[in-house]
């Protein structure tokens, strides 16, 4: 703060203005992020980089701003020109500061990262509060001496809560949490002792089975005959999916640090949700992802135990006791902008403890807590049920507007010279791309083409067989298969995806939308969401289902592009040579456009089409560039006399991709989405695995524990 007044080109009146209000205006900051703070819990619903960019700025402030804070109201103690009575209520302040460091319930880390380093908010946790207790003890006849000690003790609490949160999130710990409890199983002389006796005398015995129970609601485990067309109504309400989806987390966590999980797991699993709608089986997806985030992210299990339920009662009580103590007490000497400020730290310490209460009671854990047997829990329950879980979207960005939104091009040009074109390329993408609804038509299809997988993988290795096709089996069902099989096997995963995703703009370019002459609906694009039949399966007529299935393919083409991109965490275990591939069909592209005079995309498409591609690239220019742009072409051209409606096939191809990437990608990389808004990508990772198509599953011996019982 000292180097502040060192600034030679600030004027007297700032730097003294500075000197007077900096530790008011510190903390009138400090209490302002808290607040703000309260918008955390909507970024699992928003994908918004400028709400999320706003949220990490006030995290970080806030731990800064109030640890500054301190450290000028320490100085300020020791500082004898200050009168003794705002010495008292530095003091005060100071206690403050602390319930400010344990931060909103909304929020305790902004990245699984952040809780790795509980240690050092450990530490943190020490220092703050012995400086606080410094304050306190250098004013130990402060005539605030009892709200100052009460509103220490919240504070320190604050801070306890939000240290133990980031311990219990971190992934060590979480790890430890998810094993089940240590079987030494029976002494084993003693066995052995038995065992020999009975090899030596026959004694005839009988196995008795013991078949482990898992919870569940109504006759959603019982063992049912699966067809192909599925469930036809859903038998469990919302709360009901809920408290499903919760038994499910429990069990599948595992999967986050990297456990297996039993085959007995598994069934039962698969089970439940081959009995389930498509409708169904996203929400309890999405019911077991927020559980995730906020397991993950929010102080919800220090906060659900018995002892912070104690916690949060003392807090509360020691606060309002805090504000009628210093409310009675005698406050002439102090400004009235001190007093002020320091009703303005109660109101808003009083502010959230209330909501903090709310979202305690109007949250998912309350149902899980309690059964809806009356009217105010039904009511809360209504409430609860209303808000979505996660963004409900995909982002979308395709190659051929990457390579031509690259204008003026002397910009682009002098950032490649400066070493920073990456930089404006990632800037160029976040600027053009847009986002999509994820529609309830890709949701069935999604849901229907992993059911199918499900329903053929019998056992675990068959399951592993089923998650390692990346387009096969959807080619395998076409009776082209032999002419279009070069487009999957021929390439790595990413050198695929960027081919099909090519071609797949072509051929959408190409075909274009046709009204339905006979469907009211007239299916298009924008459209989101269709009616519903009976069965819960979208009723529509053969040409809206050609334009849905064309829908299906754009939409998961750009979104997969996107990803490649964008998302290369996520994507980073299929990357292969994808930087020099998507270099060099970018490099063509443009110098493609550039030759042709093109300026828009519906052109671009138009004069790439037009192109006689009879020979792959590697054939005409071998290994000198990896292009895949006139490969693509070559594939439309395919696709488009390969049977009557080629968006069947495409589409089976892109979720079969599209699923793919999801198992191949690191668990502990979906399990960071949920802060982000989501991805349909995690949806299908976890998705896969409740079906039975993963690989996180071992075969148990016995699927069910068995003991020896003697005959009597």
């Amino acid at each position: 703060m000292d180097k502040i007044r060192e600034i030679p080109f600030l004027s007297k009146e700032v730097k003294k203005i500075w000197d007077v209000w900096n530790l008011q205006g510190c903390i009138l900051l400090s209490l302002s992020l808290q607040v703000s703070l309260l918008l955390a819990s909507f970024r699992k619903k928003c994908t918004s980089k400028l709400l999320r960019g706003l949220i990490w700025s006030a995290y970080l402030l806030a731990d800064w701003i109030a640890a500054v804070a301190i450290g000028i109201i320490t100085k300020s103690q020791v500082d004898t020109c200050d009168p003794k009575g705002n010495k008292d209520l530095l003091a005060f302040w100071a206690s403050f500061l602390l319930l400010h460091l344990g931060g909103p319930d909304t929020i305790t880390s902004f990245a699984l990262e952040d809780n790795e380093f509980w240690v050092r908010h450990l530490v943190g946790l020490i220092v703050q509060v012995l400086a606080a207790a410094c304050c306190l003890y250098l004013t130990l006849q402060n005539k605030f001496l009892v709200p100052t000690v009460l509103v220490f003790v919240v504070g320190t609490i604050k801070f306890g809560e939000r240290t133990c949160a980031l311990y219990l999130a971190s992934l060590d710990h979480f790890g430890e949490t998810v094993l089940p409890k240590p079987v030494a199983g029976p002494d084993y002389e003693e066995t052995v002792a038995i065992h020999t006796s009975m090899r030596s005398v026959a004694v005839p015995t009988t196995q008795e089975v013991v078949v482990p129970i898992r919870p569940s609601i109504g006759d959603a485990h019982k063992d049912p005959k699966f067809t192909v067309k599925g469930n036809t109504k859903e038998s469990l309400n919302d709360v009901q999916l809920l408290q499903e989806a919760y038994y499910l987390f429990e069990s599948f966590k595992r999967l986050i640090v990297g456990f297996l999980l039993s085959s007995k797991d598994r069934e039962l699993s698969r089970d439940f949700f081959l009995k389930r709608t498509y409708t169904s089986a996203f929400q309890l997806i999405e019911y077991e992802l927020s559980f995730m985030y906020e397991v993950l992210h929010t102080k919800v299990i220090v906060v659900r135990h018995k002892i912070g339920y104690t916690l949060r009662l003392v807090s509360f009580c020691a606060t309002i006791v805090a504000l009628v103590s210093f409310f009675s007490v005698e406050k002439k000497e102090f400004t009235k902008f001190d007093i002020d400020l320091t009703y303005a730290l109660f109101s808003g310490a009083i502010f959230l403890d209330i909501i903090s209460v709310f979202m305690l009671i109007f949250s998912d854990w309350t149902l899980i807590a309690f059964n809806n047997t009356n009217i105010w829990s039904r009511f809360i329950a209504a409430v609860i049920m209303k808000g979505g879980r996660w963004s409900g979207s995909v982002s979308q960005y395709n190659m051929i507007k990457n390579c031509l939104d690259e204008r003026p091009e002397w910009v682009f040009t002098l950032a490649g010279y400066l070493g920073v074109g990456g930089i404006l390329g990632r800037i160029k993408i976040v600027y053009f791309s847009s986002s999509e609804a994820v529609t309830e038509e890709l949701k069935y299809f999604i849901f229907k083409q992993l059911r199918l997988k499900s329903l053929k993988a019998n056992n675990r290795r068959d399951g592993m067989e089923a998650c390692s096709q990346r387009g096969d089996w959807a080619l395998l069902l076409n009776l082209n298969y032999q002419k279009l099989k070069w487009s999957i096997g021929d390439y790595q995963y990413a050198e695929s995806v960027l081919l099909w995703h090519i071609a797949t703009e072509l051929y959408y370019a190409e075909s274009g939308t046709e009204q339905c002459p006979d469907c009211p609906h007239g299916y298009g694009r924008q459209a989101t969401q269709r009616a519903c039949d009976s069965d819960n399966r979208l009723k529509l007529c053969d040409f809206c289902e050609s334009n849905a299935r064309r829908s299906i393919c754009k939409l998961v083409s750009d979104y997969m592009f996107y990803l490649l991109v964008m998302q290369h965490p996520m994507m980073a275990p299929v990357l292969g040579n994808w930087h020099i591939v998507f270099q060099d069909t970018c490099a063509e592209a443009k110098r493609f456009f550039r030759k042709h005079l093109v300026k828009d995309h519906k052109e671009a498409c138009k004069e790439i089409t037009d192109v006689e591609a009879k020979f792959r690239s590697a054939a005409v220019k071998g290994s000198k560039s990896k292009s895949v742009l006139f490969d693509a072409c070559m594939l439309a051209k395919q696709l488009k006399k390969s049977e009557a409606d080629p968006w069947k096939l495409m589409s089976r191809v892109w979720v079969e991709l599209l699923s793919y990437a999801s198992i191949k990608c690191r668990p502990i990389i979906h399990a960071q989405q949920p802060s982000r808004g989501g991805e349909l990508m995690t949806f299908t990772w976890l998705l896969m695995n409740h079906l039975g198509l993963g690989t996180q599953f071992y075969e148990l011996e016995n699927q069910a524990g068995t003991k020896m019982v003697a005959d009597k």
